[in-house]
């Protein structure tokens, strides 16, 4: 596959970007989005890479680094299912959602009052 070159602007009054995309070493042409159409092109391309890892080995998130939001909008609902729906307001991405069975949701609950009764400690960052 073909080198891309890739970059992106955002015009100085944050309601646009540009986008520019071609070969490495020939022209591009580039391309206004509002907000609405960048999302729409960023949920476009998260399905794409979730097609291209359809039948690959997904590898387990314990001990990776991942990116990090402090303090996201969050909220959880009762599902559809027998399970609970976890939401955030990511700033790259928009809202995400997983719907969690209940299995998980005991296991997170579980982790997360483990955590509850250590003793507290004053930091401004994750760790």
């Amino acid at each position: 596959m073909a080198q891309a070159r890739v970059g992106v602007r955002v015009a100085d009054d944050r309601k646009s970007v540009t986008i520019e995309i071609g070969p490495v070493d020939g022209p591009s042409s580039p391309v206004g989005l509002d907000l609405d159409q960048l999302t729409k092109v960023i949920n476009l391309l998260g399905q794409a890479r979730q097609r291209m890892l359809e039948g690959l080995r997904v590898e387990p998130l314990a001990g990776k680094t991942v990116e990090t939001i402090v303090n996201p909008m969050w909220c959880v609902q009762v599902a559809q299912f027998d399970g609970s729906l976890l939401a955030f307001d990511h700033p790259n991405y928009g809202p995400v959602a997983f719907a969690l069975p209940r299995d998980d949701v005991t296991e997170i609950v579980r982790i997360l009052s483990a955590h509850l009764a250590l003793p507290t400690m004053q930091t401004d960052k994750p760790s």
